[in-house]
C-alpha cells in the first residue's frame, strides 16, 4: 500500500478532525461570562501547568479566558480562548485528569478526581449515586451510569448548596459532597460495641459509629491508626483488608454485611485483642501505611488532614524538616517543588494527581517512608503485604506515566519507575540515573534477562509481586537516566496465557509462582 503524499496526509487529517469536531458540537463548552462547577476544574487544571494564576472560582473570567488561549496556543489548538469540549479534553489528558464527554455512550472509566457528568459510567459515580442516596437527593438505582435521574440530583443539590447548578459533577460538587457526608448523621446511630447499625460508613463519614468501628477493626488487628471517629484513608484501607480476609466483597465500604461480620468477628474473640491469624498482621501492617488521596489538589493556604499527611510522608522521604501542622505553607511548598525536581515532574510546588501518586509510590515502596535506596535486605516492603493478582484485572487502575517502587527481597534494594505502557506486561523506565544505578546493583552489575522475583508498589500503596530485569531496548522516552530504553515488569497471569505468549512470558511466570510458593510457605 502506498503512503499518501504529505499534502494529501495532512487533508486528509484535517478532514477526520472536522468531523470529530462537528460531532463535538453539541457538547458543553465554556467562555466569557459563564461559571460552572467544571470552571474550577479546568482553573485547577491550568493552574497545575502555571497558566492560570487567578482564584479557583468557577468563574469564567478575563484571566481563565487568557489562560485557555495560553494552553490552546502551547498545544497548536485553535486560539479562541473558548474552552470547549476538543480544549478540555487536551487540557485534562496533560494534566492527568480522566475525561469522560458528555456526548459519548460508551462506557468510559474515570477515578474520582474526574469530572462526572451524563455519559459517565465508573464506580467513581455509582460513589456518586450513593451518596446522593444518603442525603436524599437520588432515589434511583445505583449502577455506576450517570444518567438524566443522577444528572437531576446533581442539579437539585448543587441548587441547595448555593453552586452554579449545572448537573455536572465536578471537583466544587464532589467537595462539597464529601462535606455534607462528613457532616451527614447517617451512620450515627450506633453507639454499641458491635457496629450492628443498619448505617452504611464510607469515606468522609464523621460519627460515633465509626469510632466504634475503628476500635474493633483496631482490636481485631486490621486498623492501627488513632480512634478519631473520622472515617479517612486509613479506615477505608483497614475495612477492605478485613473484607478480604473474610470473603466479603472488598469496596472498603463497611455496609450491613462488613459489620454484621466485624459483630461475629468481635462476638468470637476472646479478648477483644489482636488476631492472630496471619491475614489479620498483613493487614495491620499494610493499614500502618499512609496514602494521599490523588483526587485533590494540595498548594500553598491549603489546609486539611490530607496536608498533614503530605507533610509526613515528605518528612520520612527526607524532603520537609518543618513542624508538621496541617497547614500549606512556604516551607511545604518548597518540600513538594525539591520532591518534584527528583522525580523529574514539573517544579511548581502544587501537590496535583501526578504529584501526589508519585509520593505514594515512593512512601509506600519502602518500609517506613524511609530512602528508597536500603541496600539492606533488614528493610523494604513485608512479603506478607505482598499481593498476588492476576494483572488483567487490576493492570488499568494505574496510568501510564505514573511511578511505581521496585523492591527486590533478596538484596534490600529499592529503585523508583515510570510507567509506559501496560499490555501482557508493564514497560517501564527508571526514573533518575540513580535508580538505573541501584537497580544494577541489585543485579549484581550485571546486565541480564534473567528473571528477577520483584515486590512492586503503586501510587495507591499496594503491593503486587513480580518479575523483572534490567536490559534497555527500544522505545524510551526518560534521556538523563543512563538508561537508552525500556525494560519489562511482568506480573502474575495464567501459565496457559504465559505460554501462550512465549517462553520469555513463561520463564517470569515460573519466577513469580516460585517466589509466591515460599511466601505461601512462610506468611499465609
Amino acid at each position: 500500500m502506498k503512503i499518501a503524499s504529505g499534502k494529501k496526509w495532512i487533508a486528509a487529517l484535517a478532514a477526520v478532525l472536522m468531523v470529530c469536531v462537528c460531532a463535538l458540537a453539541s457538547a458543553q463548552s465554556y467562555s466569557l461570562g459563564d461559571e460552572a462547577d467544571e470552571i474550577a476544574t479546568i482553573q485547577t487544571a491550568l493552574k497545575q501547568l502555571k497558566l492560570y494564576t487567578g482564584s479557583i472560582t468557577g468563574h469564567y473570567g478575563a484571566k481563565t479566558q487568557a489562560a485557555v488561549k495560553a494552553f490552546q496556543k502551547r498545544y497548536k489548538l485553535e486560539e479562541d480562548g473558548i474552552a470547549g469540549e476538543g480544549t478540555i479534553q487536551a487540557l485534562y489528558e496533560v494534566t492527568g485528569l480522566s475525561y469522560s464527554g458528555s456526548s459519548s455512550s460508551s462506557s468510559v472509566t474515570v477515578d474520582s478526581s474526574s469530572v462526572l457528568r451524563q455519559g459517565s459510567r465508573s464506580e467513581a459515580v455509582r460513589e456518586l449515586q450513593e451518596n446522593l442516596k444518603a442525603l436524599g437527593y437520588y432515589n434511583g438505582s445505583v449502577s455506576g451510569h450517570y444518567g438524566s435521574q443522577t444528572e437531576a440530583a446533581v442539579m437539585k443539590f448543587q441548587r441547595a448548596y448555593g453552586l452554579s447548578a449545572d448537573g455536572v459533577a465536578g471537583a466544587k460538587t464532589l467537595a462539597k459532597v464529601a462535606s455534607a457526608m462528613a457532616g451527614s448523621s447517617s451512620g450515627s446511630s450506633s453507639s454499641s460495641s458491635s457496629s450492628s447499625s443498619g448505617s452504611t460508613l464510607r469515606y468522609g463519614v464523621k460519627s460515633d459509629a465509626v469510632r466504634t468501628l475503628q476500635q474493633n477493626l483496631k482490636s481485631l488487628g486490621y486498623y492501627n491508626g488513632s480512634v478519631t471517629g473520622n472515617f479517612g484513608s486509613l479506615t477505608k484501607e483497614a475495612v477492605y483488608n478485613f473484607q478480604k480476609a473474610n470473603n466479603l466483597s472488598a469496596d472498603g465500604v463497611a455496609g450491613a454485611k462488613t459489620l454484621a461480620k466485624i459483630a461475629s468477628a468481635m462476638a468470637g474473640s476472646s479478648s477483644g485483642s489482636s488476631s492472630s491469624s496471619s491475614s489479620s498482621s498483613s493487614s495491620s501492617s499494610s493499614s500502618s501505611k499512609l496514602t494521599l488521596d490523588t483526587s485533590v489538589t494540595l498548594m500553598n493556604g491549603s489546609k486539611s488532614d490530607e496536608v498533614l499527611k503530605l507533610q509526613k510522608m515528605l518528612t520520612s522521604l527526607g524532603y520537609y524538616s518543618g513542624n508538621q501542622t496541617g497547614n500549606f505553607g512556604d516551607k511545604t511548598e518548597e518540600a513538594v517543588i525539591a520532591f518534584q525536581k527528583a522525580m523529574g515532574l514539573t517544579a511548581d510546588g502544587v501537590a496535583g494527581k501526578r504529584t501526589l501518586t508519585s509520593i505514594n509510590a515512593k512512601y509506600n515502596g519502602t518500609s517506613s517512608g524511609g530512602s528508597s535506596s536500603s541496600g539492606s535486605g533488614s528493610s523494604g516492603v513485608s512479603a506478607s503485604n505482598v499481593r498476588y493478582e492476576n494483572f488483567y484485572t487490576w493492570r488499568t487502575k494505574y496510568a501510564n506515566g505514573e511511578y511505581c517502587t521496585v523492591y527486590d527481597p533478596a538484596t534490600g534494594y529499592s529503585w523508583t519507575l515510570r510507567i509506559m505502557t501496560k499490555d501482557a506486561h508493564m514497560d517501564a523506565e527508571p526514573l533518575t540515573a540513580e535508580d538505573t544505578a541501584i537497580m544494577n546493583k541489585a543485579f549484581g552489575g550485571v546486565t541480564t534477562w534473567s528473571p528477577k522475583p520483584v515486590y512492586v508498589t503503586f501510587s495507591d500503596g499496594k503491593t503486587y509481586l513480580g518479575s523483572t530485569h534490567n536490559v534497555a531496548h527500544t522505545p524510551y522516552h526518560l534521556k538523563d537516566n543512563n538508561f537508552d530504553g525500556h525494560l519489562c515488569v511482568h506480573f502474575p497471569i495464567s501459565m496457559e496465557k504465559a505460554q501462550e505468549i512465549g517462553p520469555y512470558a513463561t520463564s517470569h511466570q515460573e519466577t513469580i509462582n516460585e517466589a509466591w510458593e515460599k511466601i505461601l510457605a512462610k506468611y499465609r
